[in-house]
């Protein structure tokens, strides 16, 4: 009642045709900044997927198995993947079967944007999830303005051929569309040193396609867009390499179908009122076969899931005076697992989430505080209980958040928040004995942070430097341990977590008529250790797979149509379990990267393009790119060897 007065009289009030304009300029300063920030087109070689734009941000890991079809999930600042908050335009990509996101199922095609939020975003008319993830990533889509398209043919080592198209097409004034599509097939092949011999991975291949539709719509105050999402693959899942003798012999395969339909409405009724409306629809199938016929020793599942989610999300934005503006929000989800697994055990979920926030923004100094409910109620039927209750109960928490932003000076920032997050187990983590924990209790962290950014900017230079200091206390920790398959994983709580830690970023960039130059440092400290049972054997210890030192040198050199690139990154020592003893020891490495790409334009009369930048008509794009430099052996994780040097060609036609 007291939102809906407010609402009433912000909208009576008598109009203003100076103040309106001022204080919208105002209202949309973000309060925390995103920790890392990349334009896609700005990039020399354009990424296959997103997993390897993330792999260059300071303080993430991407856990990959190795190859085009190995999964690839992302840890920020020791969090875990399932508190990392995947969202394409907003809405989240989620997974209640697993929480694991897969981010190789997702092209950078189309995309514009990729963000890395630590703490939290701040943006106005966010959903109530947005609120409650823990660290997001956030995948935005580059709005088209012109009819136009790209084809690109990419193929390389590992047995790789990888195609796509995009297609522009405005339909009106108002009205534009998007098209994609993208296959791949990697037979996954690829030598690795084991004791004193070489082997060749096996069971890694993959084949999908993608494709998608996109429709982005402009009304008077307001826009909207929808999304149609296929994917379907068909996959080997190569086993770990544990011992010298009987090498374990993977004939695991997954097939997966996944469709999605996701949409929002954003309208900006007044001046001082705006509203956001999002939806989606998922259903997800995968089908896990272990082929006894083929491996004698292998487990016989023959596994099917079909998973089904639908979401709803309502946001509303008041500005109450001047600088000051209050967002409610609030979504409803429901996930449904049908599967053949065990006593065929079929969980339902509902979750009530709500988020009350406020913003407080001046040109100097900016303030935004949120509290978010979170709910979930859990159910399943099964023919036999098994030993579980028919009825999960009634889970909730609270979330408060506050984040703080002060630029004394032109060329210094410095922002800071604390929050408290909270997760529940997955489907899988719960009901599932063949990788599951019906014991499992949920996750809740608490999170502080801070950012100290300095810029400079003398001429023809731009100089930055950023050192970003966290504390994380998490608690009931989920860490999700790999067994002897990618797909079955065992679950466990670590009581306590404490994490300590510091990302440090500098940069530099350098522009001079047609030459140009950057580069940048990264390194991050993160000390993760298990708190949770004093005098315990592993208490002190590191928690696993999170390196104490890892960092990147990366260095870009550009001279008209012409750019080279040059990544080197380094991962210290880890452990895989966390038990830290020489059994379960990983290794320090590091890694170099080179891509080199020169475009042909086809310039139209009377149109000039700026050198580096995206063409204004028609362009023919030629790329190398050279993975593993110096063919370093190395494993993300314990068993998975990753593949050495590699090439890959990409030859692409814009118009």
């Amino acid at each position: 009642m007291i939102l809906a007065a407010v609402i009433a009289f912000c909208l009576q009030a008598p109009p203003d045709t100076l103040a309106p304009a001022a204080v919208y300029a105002v209202k949309e300063l973000p309060v925390v900044r995103a920790t890392e920030a990349v334009w896609v087109d700005s990039l020399v070689s354009t990424p296959m997927g997103v997993a390897d734009i993330l792999r260059a941000f300071t303080g993430v890991q991407v856990k990959d198995y190795g190859g085009a079809g190995g999964l690839k999930t992302v840890n920020v600042r020791s969090l875990g993947s399932e508190h990392v908050g995947i969202f394409l335009d907003g809405i989240q990509v989620d997974n209640a079967q697993n929480m694991q996101v897969d981010l190789g199922r997702f092209s950078t095609d189309g995309l514009g944007q990729v963000l890395l939020y630590n703490g939290q975003k701040t943006s106005r008319l966010q959903t109530a999830k947005e609120y409650a993830a823990g660290a997001s990533v956030h995948l935005e889509s580059a709005l088209p303005t012109v009819s136009g398209g790209e084809v690109r043919l990419r193929g390389g080592t590992l047995g790789t051929v990888n195609p796509s198209a995009q297609w522009d097409r405005r339909l009106s004034g108002r009205l534009m569309l998007r098209t994609s599509a993208d296959f791949l097939y990697s037979a996954g092949r690829y030598p690795y040193p084991c004791f004193d011999t070489t082997l060749v991975r096996e069971n890694g291949d993959i084949r999908s396609l993608r494709l998608e539709a996109q429709l982005f719509g402009r009304v008077r105050g307001g826009s909207w867009q929808v999304r149609v999402y296929g994917y379907g693959s068909e996959r080997g899942l190569p086993g770990p390499v544990i011992r010298r003798l009987s090498f374990p012999f993977s004939a695991e395969r997954q097939a997966d179908q996944d469709l999605f339909v996701q949409g929002g409405w954003t309208q900006e009724w007044t001046a001082r009122y705006s509203t956001a409306i999002r939806f989606k629809y998922a259903n997800n199938y995968t089908h896990y076969n272990t082929h006894p016929e083929k491996n004698p020793m292998a487990l016989p599942y023959n596994l099917h899931y079909r998973q089904q989610s639908g979401y709803l999300s309502l946001a509303q934005s008041v500005v109450l005076a001047g600088p000051w503006s209050v967002d409610v929000s609030a979504d409803v989800q429901h996930n449904a697992l049908d599967s053949d697994v065990g006593q065929f055990v079929t969980p339902r979920r509902t979750t009530l989430t709500g988020a009350l926030a406020t913003r407080v923004v001046w040109q100097t100094f900016r303030a935004a505080a949120h509290l978010v409910y979170e709910g979930a109620w859990d159910r399943f039927r099964t023919p036999s209980a098994g030993g579980w209750s028919r009825s999960g109960g009634y889970r909730d928490s609270w979330m408060p958040s506050l984040s703080l932003f002060w630029t004394p000076l032109r060329w210094l920032e410095a922002d800071a928040f604390v929050k408290r997050t909270y997760r529940l187990p997955s489907f899988n983590d719960l009901y599932y004995s063949l990788m599951g924990n019906a014991n499992l209790v949920p996750e809740a962290a608490l999170q502080v942070g801070a950012d100290v950014r300095l810029t400079l900017r003398p001429d023809g230079w731009e100089l930055g430097l950023r050192v970003s200091p966290y504390y994380n206390r998490v608690s009931n920790k989920i860490v999700a341990i790999p067994t002897l398959s990618q797909f079955r994983w065992a679950m466990l709580n670590v009581g306590l977590v404490d994490i300590t830690g510091a990302d440090v970023k500098a940069s530099a960039s350098w522009h001079s008529g047609p030459w140009r130059a950057s580069g940048t440092l990264r390194y991050s400290f993160q000390q993760a250790l298990d708190h949770s049972v004093p005098d315990s054997q592993t208490w002190g210890n590191q928690i696993p797979y999170i390196p104490r030192h890892s960092g990147s040198v990366s260095a870009s050199f550009g001279w008209k149509d012409l750019a080279f690139t040059w990544d080197s990154s380094f991962t210290g020592s880890r452990w895989s379990r966390t038990a830290n003893t020489p059994d379960y020891y990983l290794a320090p490495w590091s890694l170099s990267n080179a891509a080199v790409q020169y475009t042909l334009r086809f310039r139209e009369r009377g149109v000039a393009d700026r050198p580096g930048a995206p063409s204004a008509g028609r362009a023919l794009l030629l790329g190398v790119t050279i993975d593993n430099v110096f063919n370093t052996p190395y494993q993300i994780v314990q068993g998975y060897p990753m593949p050495g040097l590699s090439a890959q060609l990409s030859v692409s036609f814009r118009w």
